[in-house]
């Protein structure tokens, strides 16, 4: 069972919370999608949108990217990163921009583009601190390059008078990042690992001078939006519907063999299987653990409560090579014993004309309280007012997690935008948790 819902949830997730296929929205945004008016640029300059709307969609490795003009260029276009659009800041989806603290705060966007470079993500924006005192550094630097290998090994010279961002000196620091954080983290694995892993993995032999980086290509930038234009009339392609960034989406799902908690220098890892998992060193991308209903797991406590040659789980990152993926998160069923009541709700159904609505969820500690759901209406006037309803759960006898299923009929939902959802105390009736849900996109 347990294997049935990691699937489900791997099948859900694999970014579906942060993407869409780019095509697929802009297809969408022809029909249905309320695209944005205006967007401002990092210096000022105000874009409007083209009349008659103009959509593109993108999805592909990067050719290159412009640090002064926020620009990705991808499949023969030149996607451009505005500061806001209609007012609301704009971040790459599937991107990280690490705080000094090094904890990703947002991702990256227009103020700060020039993290997506190369050269600061193997150098300036690492951060050597510790995870945890028993865990491995937070970001030790990139181990793969936002450009393809051949790509990223382009000379300074030939990448300058092209207008590219390449940087070989970059590519040569990735590479020799990649072959010592593979190299630690292969030691105390080695004997849950082939003999001729490191040979795999592109160590072959002592001697340094000849190992193999493997081949790898650009990262993929997934986008949808709109034309716009400045007031001389240049063009931008401006995402507003939808832009991703990844350096890949590699999926792996098995039993747990070997675990490692890493230490100062050697990041934390794991094995499945033939293949190596390593918490992800790069600071343009996350490196988490997701537990029952997508609740953050602390570090320490994945491996607290990893069995090796038990726990089954499904990871998703990126790989360099086919035999070592750089994990940028890990699906679990885990629960962190000292976090609060965490709350979901997902496949929101809102059906007006009808008056029908549904829409099913998760609660990670279920003891001791009674779900309640709470219907917002807001009014044309702004005005909200609220409409409150039990939620019976279903308790997993082996977890002690929760599920639930809404369902409404013969209430009126013409005004309803947002679902909050409360776990109450059945000594007190406080509220415990709760979490607002916005449902507008859901309605029919």
């Amino acid at each position: 069972m347990n294997n049935e819902r990691n699937q489900t949830r791997l099948n859900r997730r694999s970014y579906t919370s942060l993407t869409k296929t780019a095509a697929l929205a802009a297809l969408v945004s022809l029909s249905s999608l309320a695209s944005a008016q205006t967007a401002v640029m990092l210096d000022g300059r105000v874009l409007t949108q083209k009349v008659p709307a103009s959509p593109f969609a993108t999805e592909g490795p990067i050719w290159n990217i412009d640090l002064t003009n926020q620009g990705i260029t991808v499949t023969g276009r030149k996607i451009t990163i505005p500061a806001t659009i209609d007012g609301t800041p704009l971040y790459i989806s599937g991107s990280s921009a690490l705080g000094k603290d090094g904890e990703a705060h947002t991702g990256i966007g227009a103020a700060n583009f020039r993290q997506l470079a190369d050269i600061r993500a193997v150098g300036d924006d690492r951060n050597t601190a510790v995870v945890s005192p028993h865990s491995g550094p937070k970001r030790l630097g990139a181990t793969r390059s936002i450009f393809s290998t051949t790509e990223g090994r382009r000379s300074p010279f030939i990448a300058r008078s092209r207008g590219l961002l390449r940087n070989a000196p970059s590519q040569a620091a990735i590479e020799q990042n990649y072959f010592q954080i593979v190299q630690q983290c292969y030691q105390p694995h080695a004997a849950a690992l082939p003999v001729d892993f490191l040979d795999r993995a592109g160590l072959r032999g002592s001697k340094p001078e000849a190992w193999t980086y493997p081949v790898t290509t650009g990262a993929t930038l997934k986008s949808a939006g709109h034309v716009y234009v400045d007031n001389q009339g240049k063009e931008y392609f401006v995402p507003d519907i939808e832009v991703v960034l990844e350096l890949s989406e590699n999926v792996a799902q098995g039993v747990v063999t070997s675990k490692a908690p890493g230490n100062a220098t050697r990041p934390d890892s794991f094995v499945m299987g033939d293949l190596l998992l390593i918490f992800n060193q790069d600071p343009r991308f996350s490196a988490e653990v997701l537990g029952f209903g997508d609740a953050v797991i602390p570090r320490e406590e994945f491996f607290r409560q990893v069995v090796a040659g038990e726990t089954n789980l499904a990871v998703i990152g990126h790989t360099v090579g086919e035999h070592v993926i750089f994990v940028q998160e890990v699906l679990t069923e885990f629960i962190d014993p000292t976090a609060g009541i965490h709350i979901t709700a997902d496949r929101f159904l809102f059906r007006v004309a009808s008056s029908e609505a549904r829409w099913i969820g998760t609660v990670s500690k279920p003891q001791g309280v009674r779900l309640v759901a709470v219907l917002i209406d807001t009014s044309p006037a702004l005005v909200q007012t609220r409409r409150e309803f039990d939620v019976p759960m279903a308790i997993d006898p082996l977890t002690g997690t929760a599920t639930y299923s809404a369902r409404f009929r013969g209430s009126n939902l013409q005004n309803t935008t947002h679902v909050e959802m409360q776990a109450r105390s059945l000594t007190t009736g406080e509220i415990e948790a709760s979490e607002l849900f916005d449902i507008t996109e859901f309605r029919e």
